[in-house]
């Protein structure tokens, strides 16, 4: 119990900055609520005095001026209650707009290998639907239990001062239904904690089938797709229904007692003492309008504990992504890096899981300005190896080299500088061409991107554009081809002048015509360039000067290519089956 009392005292500690920035916000809304909470006590009274004075009396002029006194009440609790809701919601807004700024600019220096174990639909869902709670817990969750704890309190003195006798007799009932109803909230927590467990997995799921729509489509899966999606929605119906049923079921049940039991109670016990004089009709009046005033707040008090436990498990949910390690934290290293003679890699070893080894010993040299190429069959290790080359992940052994110094040591965002990575599977952004290119850094100049778009030949298309390099792209790109996607990834890479290319299967979905278009222009791109190349089409690296062939995880052959036809049978196979592929290809274009 103390260990969570000091977690919850240290998660509350890690929102008071966020509540310090508008705390008069915060301080100004509170002040709205205790007085709307006193207003809130003062109208029955007012009409109590009406009832047991004025009328009596027949004092026309004090019945006026009380109901003016009623009216300026409700008027000024009405407009406090208005500037309360605006006030907290815009404080709640303001905070958690600042709150997931925060997480999101946490998230982009989480590294790469957390990602991979995030379905993306989940993470969205999950940051969304928690902030929203916690945005409760800022806005207007915690002024209405501080509100309807004053309002009880106030409420409960003044029917003392009333009638002792009666406020006790309704005491034990009272506190008996609060529990009672606290107890039906826990137990409805359950149901509410499964269902966003559901609407997580139906967003995650929507995500999945809007990218793979075309998959969809093509495989006449729409049906099946929609079952699926069913279910899961099915199954959130059926436990929103339940829940609404046991939480609107309680609630009728907890308002017939407050309404009806509790006021024939109170008139029962009234009404002798009216009739001999000993208490008044007005003061009969202050406990009914009491009852149906206190009703809500007590069952709401109840409730919002309920949901100020929900918000912060939703805040404990958030702040743990803003604890997740950073990739500042994993590379420390601060020298700068001076790539001047060779990358090396000595007796590397990686697994992505315990000891399930990706990569064994891998050791070989990339000299600066050579053209190294990574071969072999999927899932021997050639991905994972430019992986470890760019930082997103550390070996369990061995070390990585930049001219003898470790790549642990170096600055790894000046290290990134340095590389132009281009993969198979493009990613573009929302946004036009050029920002695509520049990936929206204004320091790459238009003339560095034009140079670029020359480089990879990609002149041709954006003059046929409309709008040139201010073309919009939709959304992934649908609009132009793969082909046009991956010389627009080429020209990204080179706008930023780096010194290390890096292509992991960049022509693998590429068209034989646009590739020999690539094919043409690659002494260019790689000109004083050092390049490392992960192919399974062999065309693009027979020029290669060191060739390393993967299999197993291992490094089992390297050498020129007339080295290894010479040596490996496994490449020359290779070398064979796609000479043959592409003869089959020309005849079949020849015909």
């Amino acid at each position: 119990m103390k260990h969570n009392e000091q977690s919850w005292f240290f998660y509350i500690g890690k929102i008071i900055p966020y509540l310090k920035k508008d705390k008069w916000l915060f301080m100004f809304g509170l002040f709205a609520m205790l007085l709307t909470s006193g207003m809130r006590l003062v109208d029955p009274l007012i009409l109590a005095h009406i009832i047991d004075k004025s009328i009596p009396r027949k004092d026309m002029t004090d019945m006026l001026r009380y109901g003016g006194y009623f009216v300026i009440v409700i008027i000024i609790s009405g407009i406090l209650s208005y500037l309360q809701i605006i006030l907290m919601s815009r404080l709640g807004i303001k905070i958690i707009t600042n709150f997931k700024g925060n997480v999101f600019r946490h998230l982009l220096k989480a590294p790469l290998s957390w990602f991979n174990t995030q379905p993306v639909g989940e993470l969205i869902a999950k940051v969304e639907s928690d902030s929203e709670r916690v945005k409760n817990l800022f806005s207007d969750l915690s002024i209405q239990v501080i509100g309807n704890i004053i309002f009880f309190v106030g409420v409960y003195v003044i029917l003392m001062i009333k009638s002792s006798r009666i406020t006790l007799l309704m005491t034990a009932p009272a506190i008996i239904i609060m529990v009672s109803y606290y107890f039906v909230v826990r137990y409805l927590s359950k149901y509410y904690r499964r269902i966003r467990e559901l609407y997580a997995d139906i967003t995650a799921k929507i995500t999945d089938f809007v990218q793979g729509m075309q998959v969809i489509q093509v495989l006449n899966q729409q049906q099946k797709v929609f079952n699926h999606l069913s279910k899961s929605s099915s199954s959130k119906k059926a436990m929103d229904t339940k829940a609404s049923f046991i939480e609107y079921g309680m609630q009728g049940v907890f308002a017939f007692v407050f309404e009806v039991l509790f006021v024939i109670i109170i008139i029962k016990v009234s009404a002798p003492r009216i009739i001999i004089g000993t208490m008044t009709i007005g003061t009969l009046f202050v406990f009914i309008q009491y009852i149906f005033k206190l009703m809500w707040p007590l069952m709401n008090i109840s409730e919002n504990v309920m949901q100020i436990q929900r918000s912060f498990v939703s805040l404990k949910r958030i702040l743990d992504l803003t604890a997740l390690t950073t990739e500042e934290e994993i590379h420390t290293g601060s020298k700068i890096p001076l790539f001047e003679h060779e990358i090396r890699f000595e007796h590397v070893w990686f697994a992505y899981k315990d000891e399930d080894w990706v990569l064994k010993d891998v050791s070989f040299s990339i000299p600066k300005g050579q053209k190294i190429a990574l071969v072999g069959a999927s899932g021997s290790g050639k991905t994972t190896t430019v992986s470890l080359l760019c930082g997103f992940y550390q070996p369990q052994k061995g070390k990585i080299l930049i001219d003898d110094v470790s790549l642990d040591d170096l600055d790894i965002y000046l290290w990134r500088e340095k590389i132009g990575l281009i993969l198979q599977d493009i990613f573009l952004f929302p946004g036009n061409i050029l920002e695509n290119i520049r990936v929206y850094n204004d320091e790459v100049s238009i003339k560095d991107v034009k140079k670029a778009v020359n480089i990879v030949q990609l002149d041709d298309f954006i003059q046929n554009q409309a709008s040139g390099l201010q073309t919009e792209l939709a959304e992934r790109g649908q609009n132009i081809s793969q082909g046009e996607k991956q010389l627009i990834s080429f020209a990204r890479a080179l706008a930023f002048s780096p010194e290390v290319i890096i292509m992991d299967e960049a022509t693998a979905s590429i068209d034989p015509q646009t590739e020999t278009r690539i094919q043409k222009s690659m002494e260019r791109v790689l000109e004083n360039k050092t390049a490392v190349i992960v192919a399974h089409r062999l065309t693009s690296v027979l020029d290669a000067n060191q060739i390393l062939y993967f299999r197993d995880n291992e490094i089992i052959h390297r050498g020129n290519h007339n080295e290894l036809m010479s040596t490996c049978e496994d490449y020359k196979r290779l070398v064979e089956l796609q000479m043959l592929s592409s003869s089959t290809e020309d005849t079949i274009e020849t015909i």
